[in-house]
């Protein structure tokens, strides 16, 4: 069915006066092409070359006027509360997709993009003829999509330092996932050291070090190095904008209703440097948890749209059942992940 938002005045001329009068029962949605409706697709390297094709039927608005159609993709159940605008056309009634660009924004969408599975996405067109008017939105097309992992490459800060041997080509990285000289991730380091950030895996591009004060960066080859006061798993975060850090020395902890502490008293998680993840075994009830760092909920993390994704301040995580778990904590890579699994 198609759903008609409720609009403001549209242009019908008057010769006594140039105002415009929307006559609402003239107005026709997009009708989007529901062939589609229910198929499945898995985009492979086989096929990742070839594209799809967006058809929909034209707006009547019950006159002549330009319109700019948008064409639209959501998790199934979203309400497109975080669409993703795939292209737009301008007075043109289809849209073709290169699986590429489709594969490339479905990945984003996985809880866990080095192992994807298929997604149930939505689609919709919705037409605009002045930013002064609501938009007319067409049917929802649902589809199954499974995504071909490509590795998404995202900006990286290395971190080499005493803790690892002076060796950039093998230090672990803190990332940018917006790619706008903001960098964070966790390091593991099991000893009071000394460190750099390095903008490669060398020490022949740029080099960050000791910039003179608390929270300052340098980028002189002679700079002094960088150093965190005990062992630990820190949390960093850089601006190479304005070449400024700061660091977090964090142990995690398991809160909420599903858990025998509630939300006042930690669960607390063990860390493995093999694995690189947090783990607990633990009861839980059915209800709710988050992740929290060192006792507070002043660094605390939940999901967000993505199941299996962490964001900081996110919503909480829902137990359904209540039963034995395991509960992974992994902020080893630039998208922080978790996973339940009852035993």
């Amino acid at each position: 069915m198609m759903a008609i938002a409720t609009l403001a005045g549209i242009y019908s001329c008057n010769k006594d006066e140039d105002r415009v009068v929307l006559d609402t029962s003239k107005i026709v949605a997009p009708a989007l092409d529901n062939s589609n409706d229910g198929s499945s697709i898995e985009i492979t390297s086989d096929n990742i070359d070839s594209s799809m094709a967006i058809t929909w039927q034209a707006a009547d608005y019950g006159f002549s006027t330009a319109i700019t159609y948008f064409v639209q993709m959501d998790l199934k159940g979203n309400n497109f509360n975080n669409a993703n605008t795939l292209g737009t056309t301008s007075g043109a009634t289809s849209y073709t997709v290169p699986y590429s660009d489709l594969n490339n924004k479905l990945l984003l969408l996985e809880a866990d993009p080095e192992a994807p599975v298929a997604l149930d996405v939505e689609f919709r067109v919705i037409s605009l003829i002045s930013t002064g008017v609501d938009t007319i939105t067409s049917n929802v097309v649902t589809m199954s999509i499974k995504p071909y992992y490509i590795v998404i490459s995202y900006p990286q800060l290395y971190v080499p330092g005493a803790y690892q041997g002076w060796n950039p080509a093998g230090a672990d990285s803190i990332g940018s996932k917006a790619n706008d000289g903001n960098f964070e991730g966790y390091i593991y380091m099991p000893e009071a050291t000394e460190f750099k950030f390095t903008s490669d895996r060398d020490w022949d591009h740029t080099n960050y070090g000791y910039g003179g004060a608390e929270g300052v960066l340098d980028t002189d080859p002679g700079a002094s190095n960088l150093s965190v006061p005990e062992p630990g798993f820190y949390k960093f975060n850089v601006n190479t904008n304005d070449l400024t850090w700061t660091y977090l020395n964090t142990t995690w902890g398991l809160i909420g209703d599903a858990t025998s502490g509630g939300w006042d008293t930690d669960t607390p998680m063990e860390y493995n440097p093999d694995t690189q993840l947090w783990t607990v075994s633990a009861d839980l009830s059915a209800g709710d948890i988050k992740f929290r760092a060192n006792g507070t909920s002043d660094l605390n993390y939940g999901v967000g749209d993505i199941p299996g994704r962490l964001i900081q301040d996110g919503n909480n995580i829902h137990v359904d059942e209540a039963g034995s778990y395991t509960i992974t904590l992994d902020l080893s890579t630039t998208i922080y992940k978790y996973k339940l699994e009852k035993e």
